[in-house]
């Protein structure tokens, strides 16, 4: 048989992630279609019959699986893989619309882009195998769940990895020692004294001119000259 289901478009918002799917003309468009591989899908699978199913007649996925589009299964079943994973958080059901004749938009509740678009691709071959007549090898669901768990945890940061060590730093080169310098005794604080002056060489001494021998007046009273002296008598 064809490829059930051609996967033309995701589209991942905030919360949800959608997807765009293509029927094969040859494939069954209803489970009813093809009651071997949807009672295949079932065996494999048997939690899908407790699945909440908001959009049928019945509240139970289990009532109507017998007679419902083939897309709305493969929402099932993507939907079941994510709850085996352990690690999608509470996802109860998506939403299945029919866009065109064999088109579908399959719309679910988004973790983890990367865990919901592998357990879409899951899906789709799971349907595959049941709907081209089943055999071995049997999908093995629990590995499956777990390989997808594996990847998102692959992918994730390691929150607990050693940092790497910090390389080695260079010793530094020994700094030289420096002189020791001889301070100067310290001033006593608030006091300056200055430095002494430099002496500066005495001037030679100007010797004066010796006075000259003046010539007495002629109106000086101790003039003696007129005077007559008296001589000595033997």
């Amino acid at each position: 048989m064809a490829q059930l289901f051609d996967i033309r478009k995701v589209t991942v918002g905030p919360r949800t992630l959608e997807a765009e799917v293509a029927l094969s003309p040859s494939a069954p468009v209803m489970t009813s279609d093809d009651p071997v591989g949807t009672r295949l899908v079932l065996e494999l699978m048997p939690h899908l019959a407790d699945h909440l199913c908001l959009g049928d007649a019945a509240s139970s996925f289990g009532d109507v699986i017998a007679q419902t589009e083939l897309a709305h299964l493969l929402e099932h079943v993507t939907v079941e893989l994510l709850a085996q994973t352990n690690v999608a958080g509470d996802i109860s059901s998506g939403q299945t619309t029919q866009l065109d004749e064999g088109l579908y938009q399959i719309s679910l509740a988004c973790p983890d882009d990367v865990l919901v678009a592998g357990a879409l691709s899951s899906a789709v071959w799971i349907l595959q195998w049941a709907y081209s007549g089943g055999g071995d090898p049997q999908p093995d669901v629990q590995a499956i769940a777990s390989g997808l768990a594996d990847l998102v945890a692959s992918l994730a940061p390691a929150e607990d990895a050693p940092e790497a060590p910090e390389p080695d730093e260079p010793a530094p080169a020994p700094e030289p020692k420096p002189t020791p310098v001889h301070p100067a005794p310290a001033q006593p604080e608030g006091r300056f004294e200055p430095a002494p002056a430099a002496e500066e060489p005495e001037a030679p001494a100007v010797e004066e001119p010796a006075p000259e021998d003046q010539a007495p007046s002629e109106d000086d009273p101790w003039r003696l000259d007129d005077v007559p002296r008296s001589h000595h008598v033997r």
